[in-house]
């Protein structure tokens, strides 16, 4: 944790150094699961492993969607340990010890974001309930103006899958300047009352993979809808 506050500070990412000092004195160095605890057991995590029908988009659900600014960009079952084979950069290293968490697989379905809306307004500074709550909320109003699909909060395999998707078809960085380099919360917990969030993309150092607590908000850390195929 002391490592990661201090790439933040030399970024001069002042909001996630800070983040990263309360949930240092919150809970010391806090130490992720191993490998034989209880992480792969979830069934959060057991859905993100779980390979399921790749889903695409309608040719309605598409051009509405395009219509509205959002770009499509294609999940393909991906994971932190298959990116960093394939020469994708994570600046961010614990992940490194605990292989099964680095082994976690993207959903494979096409999902759609507004780079211009990444973030919920107003979502940051909330609980991970809250803000399942707003997006849960935001799926339905979109659902009635574009039938076939809705919104998710997706796991942390989904928006690292994501990021360098989205490059590549883009070459814009999600989570990265546009974005002021700020975090978007998930759903995979890493260990007690933590869920990993995923953010500070940078084209030197690459993607940043790091946790907060599901009971707490902060400034930098927001919720960022995945649009999918229903």
């Amino acid at each position: 944790m002391e490592r990661w506050i201090g790439e933040q500070v030399r970024r001069g990412n002042e909001p996630a150094a800070q983040m990263g000092r309360t949930l240092l004195n919150l809970y010391g160095d806090v130490a992720l699961p191993t490998p034989t605890s209880d992480l792969s057991q979830s069934p959060a995590n057991q859905k993100e492993v779980t390979p399921i029908e790749v889903r695409k988009f309608t040719d309605e659900a598409r051009e509405a969607l395009a219509k509205e600014g959002y770009v499509i960009d294609g999940l393909t079952g991906q994971s932190i340990a298959s990116l960093r084979l394939a020469g994708r950069k994570f600046w961010t290293t614990w992940h490194q010890e605990h292989p099964q968490f680095e082994a976690l697989a993207s959903m494979q379905s096409e999902v759609a974001i507004n780079p211009g809306k990444l973030w919920l307004p107003k979502s940051n500074n909330k609980t991970l309930a809250q803000q399942e709550q707003m997006i849960n909320k935001f799926s339905e109003d979109l659902s009635k103006k574009i039938p076939g699909v809705e919104a998710i909060m997706g796991g942390m395999a989904d928006y690292t899958d994501l990021a360098f998707a989205h490059l590549d078809q883009t070459g814009d960085y999600l989570f990265g300047e546009k974005n002021g380099y700020d975090y978007v919360r998930t759903n995979t917990p890493t260990v007690g009352t933590l869920v990993a969030i995923v953010g500070d993309f940078s084209p030197s150092d690459g993607l940043g993979v790091g946790h907060w607590d599901r009971g707490r908000g902060n400034g930098p850390v927001f919720a960022a809808p995945l649009v999918v195929p229903n």
